[in-house]
């Protein structure tokens, strides 16, 4: 693998945008467990999320975005980003990430440009290694 491709899959920065403290935290310990040593950067509300990514900087490797929170939906903060040019970009790899198994809403989620892959909550060991396969494999 050349430094480039390493750089382009290695995940350093993580950050989960999920109403629920219980479901981020729960998420940190999934990915500890599963080896993940870099930051978790979790945001309980897609405003605060938005108002991060609109900064420019410290963008994550990887983004994991609930679907159904209150205020701002996963798909609206989706949108926002999009319509901004805040994703996609370069750098961040986004996961969909909800309890919701309904086709509709795996549908609606990779309509999105930035969306590369759907996980239904909880995050698991399996689910996360995954996601890190298909970003090696290029399916930003």
């Amino acid at each position: 693998m050349t430094q480039e491709t390493l750089q382009q899959t290695e995940v350093r920065h993580i950050i989960v945008v999920d109403d629920e403290d219980d479901c981020n935290f729960v998420t940190k310990l999934v990915l500890k467990k599963a080896g993940f040593s870099g930051r978790i950067t979790c945001y309980t509300s897609a405003a605060e999320a938005l108002a991060h990514f609109r900064t420019g900087h410290d963008l994550p490797d990887l983004l994991f975005v609930d679907i159904n929170m209150p205020a701002v939906s996963g798909f609206e903060f989706l949108a926002a980003c999009e319509s901004e040019g805040l994703l996609p970009n370069e750098l961040t790899s986004v996961v969909m990430f909800s309890s919701s198994n309904r086709p509709s809403d795996l549908e609606r989620a990779l309509s999105f440009r930035s969306v590369m892959g759907y996980v239904e909550k909880a995050l698991s060991v399996d689910s996360f290694e995954r996601v890190l396969a298909d970003r090696r494999a290029g399916r930003k």
